[in-house]
């Protein structure tokens, strides 16, 4: 299905947290797309390969800039999007008007 790896931090046990967190972020996102509950019910025959579609387009020479692919904006600090501070696009992409889905800490919660 998925598989997740992770080595930014120097405890092995930190790492495997962060590892974890990722990979249940990948399943919820696939159970959400299939409208189901569990992880068990996950139909890994319908699950769409994210790989095939760009997100985002990075110019890094001569001038710096990032595009997000989904909502169009584009920003020109692409070295602070490398470094993860992408709450812009993601917030663009949640105030889409064709976006109808809706997490509740609560869903993300009871999600096993």
């Amino acid at each position: 299905m998925s598989s997740v790896f992770c080595d930014q931090e120097r405890s092995p046990m930190q790492n495997k947290e962060k590892a974890l967190a990722i990979l249940k972020s990948k399943l919820f996102a696939i159970a959400l797309a299939q409208g189901v509950q569990q992880v068990d019910e996950i139909q890994p025959r319908l699950i769409k390969s994210l790989s095939n579609k760009l997100i985002r387009e990075y110019v890094l020479h001569p001038d710096t800039k990032v595009k997000d692919l989904r909502t169009n904006v584009e920003i020109p600090a692409a070295t602070e999007v490398l470094d993860g501070k992408i709450d812009l696009f993601i917030k663009a992409y949640l105030q889409q008007p064709n976006q109808t889905t809706s997490v509740t800490k609560e869903a993300l919660d009871n999600f096993k």
